[in-house]
């Protein structure tokens, strides 16, 4: 009896994640499963091109100029935000780490400019007064990380490239991290806090 429950089992959980837009990872040893067909009555039904809700909610909150990319889920930027020169103009991540004493921290900001948080963190965050004053304090060394177009620099010293990220490293090696798009006060607090 349980041997007829299990494929509705799997293909309820399909449907979610197909609905939240999360990537399938393909296999290439077999053929990919042929989408589920879902009648334009279904009120869960979303055309490809309408994100999800809580992505939707997201956007909503975003004020660079973004969309939605059905085809990979991500909230695209269509406009990039420029860095305060404090950043733009600092040394490359490899270089701050060959020439920063013990006592002083290295702040990554791992951004890309396909990705429209990244451009919401560096215009709301990055650009902000108080952010800058506290980064040019002589125990920071900050620098920026474009992952998409440095991918090597991001895997050897972050380990990752989740976006928008913050890493604070000391002597090469990251000793915190500040995850996803936050607010001035937010990436304020966590600087203020490293410091002590």
């Amino acid at each position: 009896m349980a041997q007829p429950s299990s494929p509705i089992l799997i293909i309820a959980l399909l449907i979610p994640a197909a609905a939240l837009g999360c990537s399938r990872i393909t296999n290439t040893s077999s053929p990919a499963p042929e989408p589920i067909a879902r009648s334009a009555a279904d009120p869960e039904a979303n055309s490809p091109a309408t994100p999800p809700p809580a992505i939707q909610q997201w956007m909503d909150r975003l004020t660079v100029q973004h969309e939605y990319d059905p085809s990979t889920g991500f909230i695209v930027a269509r406009e990039t935000i420029a860095l305060p020169p404090l950043i733009r103009d600092a040394p490359t991540l490899d270089a701050a780490v060959k020439a920063a004493a013990s006592d002083r921290i290295i702040i990554a900001f791992a951004t890309a400019d396909r990705c429209a948080p990244c451009q919401q963190y560096k215009k709301d965050a990055l650009n902000d007064p108080s952010v800058l004053a506290r980064l040019a304090h002589p125990r920071f060394i900050p620098t920026h990380v474009e992952v998409d177009r440095t991918p090597q620099l991001a895997d050897e010293y972050l380990g990752s490239r989740a976006i928008p990220m913050t890493y604070a490293l000391r002597e090469g090696k990251v000793i915190a991290e500040l995850r996803g798009q936050r607010s001035a006060a937010d990436l304020l607090e966590w600087l203020i806090d490293l410091h002590r």
